[in-house]
């Protein structure tokens, strides 16, 4: 067997080996745009795209890698994003070699995993790594803007079957218990000065030097514009993504980023938010910008609207429009780093502010 680096040449063998392991794996398109369009590795030709495993010029494991900037306390950090990690069920024994590979590279001071499932998180944590300590990635928060299909998915999930009659009784029956909750957040409407913003340009940029320095405690993925372009044009292009904004004076105070669900399963569409940010450390701005986008979700057919990890005072201004709340089985983000004053930080809950745009979630949206 053979362990080497990955090659842009290796995605449909790569591809192959997801197949055979009843995994899905993003596209060709996306996975070049992981390395060819990222802001910090745009013009370097050599940079590692993470390790496969090689036996008889058969991929059987591969572990992809790509960078993205993060600030705290006015500094930068480089953190190497751990993504479509998958090895050969004969072969799972050198999935460890793998992950030691990764850490070795000298060019990063941390590395992230954010869709790590259960099996993995156990070698994970046996390689030193530590689950992000957030309670809110504990927790799926959602409004139902659906109540009816919001039903069948789990009945369907739940694999009971119940003739339409008997559906419909279920069905009125959850309606008229759960109709004030369920329908808590119409009621809540939102500041006419926000504003749907249909592109990513300089503003991004000035709001960006601000947000920095309000957020200097936090480890802040970074958010200019090339970065945001990065992640975002693709599904702003095919109206996959909304933004919302309040502006003053012409330049941005707040916004609020949300993306639908792409292929969604059991019929259920998800809106999720994976963004929202302000200047104003006051609730009001966050909670309407919050309110566009549900309604936003709403016009879009969405059947639920989630959220899931940022910092205790987003989490309030969610919990303003009374959200169901669901324990999460396993919480996916995982962290390591040969940093050790950015280790010890990092060990903090204050200190983080994840979101759905951490780690290789975006992805796959």
């Amino acid at each position: 067997m053979h362990l080497r680096k990955v090659s842009i040449q290796d995605y449909n063998k790569i591809k192959f080996l997801f197949k055979r392991n009843n995994l899905e794996i993003i596209s060709f398109k996306k996975w070049i745009k992981l390395w060819k369009k990222n802001p910090i590795i745009r013009n370097k030709k050599n940079y590692i795209r993470g390790w496969v495993i090689e036996n008889k010029k058969k991929i059987i494991g591969h572990l992809g890698s790509f960078p993205t900037e993060y600030l705290l306390y006015n500094k930068f950090y480089i953190c190497d994003v751990i993504h479509n990690w998958a090895v050969d069920q004969k072969y799972r024994y050198q999935s460890a070699l793998l992950l030691k590979k990764l850490f070795a590279q000298s060019n990063a001071d941390f590395f992230l995993s954010s869709t790590t499932n259960y099996d993995a998180g156990k070698l994970m944590k046996a390689m030193n790594m530590k689950q992000v300590p957030s309670e809110s990635l504990n927790y799926s928060y959602f409004i139902i803007l659906n109540l009816k299909k919001f039903i069948k998915f789990v009945i369907k999930k739940k694999k009971i079957s119940l003739p339409k009659l008997f559906f419909n009784i279920f069905y009125f029956l959850i309606k008229f218990l759960l109709n004030k909750k369920v329908n808590y957040w119409t009621k809540k409407s939102y500041d006419s000065h926000i504003v749907r913003y249909n592109k990513i340009d300089f503003k991004f940029d000035h709001f960006w030097k601000k947000i920095k320095n309000l957020y200097k405690n936090k480890l802040l993925i970074q958010r200019n514009q090339n970065w945001l372009k990065w992640h975002l044009n693709d599904l702003l292009k095919n109206d996959k993504t909304w933004i919302f904004l309040k502006m003053k004076s012409k330049k941005i105070i707040g916004y609020a980023i949300c993306v639908e669900e792409n292929n969604y399963k059991n019929d259920l569409k998800k809106a999720f938010l994976i963004d929202l940010i302000s200047l104003d450390k006051k609730k009001d701005l966050s909670i309407n910008l919050i309110a566009a986008c549900m309604q936003e979700a709403k016009k879009r057919n969405c059947d639920v609207f989630e959220f899931r990890g940022f910092g205790k005072r987003e989490k309030l201004c969610f919990d303003f429009f009374k959200p169901f709340r669901k324990k999460i089985e396993h919480n996916p983000f995982y962290y390591i780093s040969n940093d050790q004053k950015l280790k010890k930080l990092l060990n903090k809950e204050s200190y983080w502010f994840p979101t759905y745009l951490d780690g290789d979630t975006i992805k796959n949206f």
